[in-house]
Parts: C-alpha cells; structure tokens; sequence
C-alpha cells in the first residue's frame, strides 16, 4: 500500500494528515505545527536592531520582510520532515493544500527527491477546516 501524506498548510499552521484508508477513506492526522513568529508584527521581529537614524527609520529596507523570512523559515522546517518521511520510507505521494502565497514558499524549499513524490496541489487556506471538511476538497481516488 503506498503511504500517502496531505500537508495543509499557512504561513504559520500546518496540519499533516495520512490519507492511507482506502477509496475516498478519512484522513488520520499525524501531526500539527504551528510558526507563531510568522503571526508577529514586524516590529516586534525586529526589536534588537539600533536605535532611530535618518538610514534605519520606520520605512527601512531588509534584504528580506522579517515576516517573510519567518514564514520561509516555517516552509524549511515544514520541507525537513517531509524529507524525513521520505527518507524513513514513510512517504511515497504527497498532496499539497496551502494557502496562495505559502504554496510557492514551499514549493521552493523542498529537495528534488520530495518534489517529485507531490501528486497533487491545492491553493486554499484549510489549516482551520475539520479532516472530513479537507477531504471533500481532495480527490475521490486519494
């Protein structure tokens, strides 16, 4: 039986579920994250910086958001354990459920091996959706 994985997710929740009940079966969910700092204002992201001057006032320019940087950090950490999985054996198809803007955070940290075991993608924002709620939104042959 090939192990199948659905991870809903945001840029600061993630729910990862085992899809493995048969035909249209019910989700098992396997696991929750969460990523509080991707919540976070900025300004509380970046409290150890210096003091006010002309070049570092409230319109300051970062290489990258501290928001955004949070939520590539979660995408990371999210891309980790699957590779774990699929390492361990315990991954062979993954379907993807992620809000618009996080689908592509995460997209680009996965490694090649893990990309290649994606079988579906959804761009919606379910992490607060119940399992049965999820699945109507997957494919009946998962």
């Amino acid at each position: 039986m090939t192990t199948t994985w659905v991870l809903v997710a945001d840029s600061s929740r993630a729910r990862l579920f085992s899809a493995d009940r048969g035909l249209g079966g019910p989700l098992l969910e396997l696991a929750d994250f969460t990523h509080p700092e991707s919540r976070s204002k900025t300004q509380d992201l970046t409290t150890d910086r210096h003091g006010r001057s002309p070049g570092n006032g409230p319109n300051m320019d970062y290489d990258v958001e501290p928001k955004r940087q949070e939520t590539m950090v979660f995408a990371k950490e999210l891309s980790e354990h699957l590779r774990e999985g699929r390492t361990q054996g315990r991954l062979e198809k993954l379907y993807i459920v992620a809000a618009p803007a996080f689908l592509g955070q995460l997209r680009n940290k996965l490694d090649a091996q893990t990309a290649q075991l994606i079988a579906g993608e959804i761009s919606k924002d379910l992490t607060q959706f119940a399992p049965d709620q999820i699945r109507q939104h997957l494919p009946e042959r998962l």
